[in-house]
């Protein structure tokens, strides 16, 4: 019972670091739906694109940037950083150890070296914090 009351402790704390993770407020996200260069759906499947990517071992740099290079304006990045959402990133992601991550969390835990300096500066042309 001893086990079983910790591991539930355990479980409450990485919880609550996930939960109130920066980042994470997506819906807070000031979107000028005029400036879209592209439908909701064309974000939701670059998001998925994006998340394939990145999911497991090893990631597809070549994906990652045809998405990243395809945004137009600030508005096309933030519209896909909200589609891609906040997603489970850990070790194996569909349990609950780990943390929970929007994309730009998810492009700094994944990627290194030069690719991680020129997703960022990709991302910072936006004015959006990397």
């Amino acid at each position: 019972a001893l086990a079983v009351g910790g591991g539930y402790v355990v479980y409450r704390i990485v919880k609550q670091n996930t939960k109130d993770a920066p980042g994470n407020n997506l819906g807070q996200l000031q979107i000028n739906t005029r400036n879209l260069s592209y439908s909701p759906s064309e974000y939701g499947l670059m998001a998925q694109k994006m998340f394939l990517a990145m999911d497991g071992v090893g990631t597809n740099e070549t994906a990652l940037f045809s998405v990243l290079n395809s945004m137009k304006n600030r508005d096309d990045m933030l519209m896909l950083i909200k589609q891609f959402g906040v997603k489970r990133y850990g070790i194996v992601t569909s349990l609950w150890f780990g943390q929970d991550l929007n994309l730009i969390g998810w492009l700094n835990s994944k990627l290194g070296g030069n690719d991680l300096q020129r997703a960022g500066s990709i991302i910072r042309a936006f004015g959006i914090p990397f």
